[in-house]
């Protein structure tokens, strides 16, 4: 892992998660960005115009409080740690894909809960949202998380679906980067078939620390955040699979409920 970027609004739910970013960074090597997107609104009525802060104003203010934020993690947690700031005018989502393409960054955490003007679960669904908007492993840190240094992770597999061998080769990676170990849980409806894959997963995690975990049920995020809760483990990963639209207007996906938690990290890895 070479490069770590950490979108944040400024948030005490970002604080918590620039925390865990700037460890993870310090544990793996990494150079740690911080990036921040703004974005001006025109005022509707002509007559606010001259109170409007300009964007000139608003870049401003984002360097100040990203270099105040630098200043606080490498105060508190390593002098050396490298970090760079960066700050972009635009949509959140389509500026951070882009940052996260230009800088090839290996992960991306953000905070599950923020505290924008337009309310406390915005950048939360912002989060969630950028899962499907781009390829790189995503963190993200609720407020209620309790984290020094990832040792015990849970890897949530629901063996009904189809396990993508790349993205399983970008999880072996992250958890030799993470030095953890990892309790696999898969979910499954009894089959020859599932057990046939919880073999074949079990040789490719063969120098990976793990235990295996295989029990039958379908409600995923549940099961997942019981045992995770019953192992004392201090992140979950999963992999979100692909809805389209109308699964996700109308239906929580299991990755959204499992980052509606409040005490877990939870990993995404696409």
């Amino acid at each position: 892992m070479k490069t770590i970027v950490l979108a944040t609004d400024f948030s005490r739910g970002s604080r918590k998660a620039a925390q865990t970013a700037t460890q993870t960074a310090i544990k793996t090597g990494a150079k740690l960005i911080l990036f921040h997107a703004y974005r001006y609104l025109i005022p509707l009525d002509s007559e606010m115009s001259t109170l409007a802060v300009s964007t000139q104003y608003l870049e401003k203010h984002a360097i100040s409080s990203l270099k105040r934020l630098k200043n606080s993690l490498k105060k508190k947690f390593s002098p050396d740690l490298e970090i760079e700031i960066l700050v972009r005018e635009g949509l959140v989502i389509d500026s951070l894909s882009d940052v996260l393409e230009e800088t090839n960054a290996d992960l991306l955490v953000m905070g599950s809960v923020g505290d924008s003007p337009l309310g406390s679960r915005y950048f939360g669904s912002l989060a969630t949202s950028m899962i499907h908007h781009n390829k790189v492993p995503m963190l993200i840190v609720p407020p209620k998380a309790k984290y020094s240094i990832f040792q015990n992770a849970v890897l949530g597999i629901d063996l009904r679906f189809e396990i993508d061998a790349i993205i399983l080769g970008k999880t072996i990676d992250i958890l030799r980067d993470l030095d953890i170990v990892v309790n696999i849980y898969t979910v499954t409806e009894e089959s020859e078939s599932a057990k046939d894959s919880a073999l074949k997963l079990r040789g490719l995690l063969k120098n990976v620390p793990h235990t295996y975990t295989i029990t039958e049920g379908q409600d995923f995020p549940k099961s997942v955040l019981d045992f995770a809760i019953l192992n004392h483990a201090d992140l979950i990963i999963t992999f979100p699979r692909k809805h389209n639209i109308f699964e996700r207007f109308f239906s929580d996906t299991n990755t959204e409920k499992l980052i509606s938690n409040e005490s877990f990290s939870i990993l995404t890895v696409v």
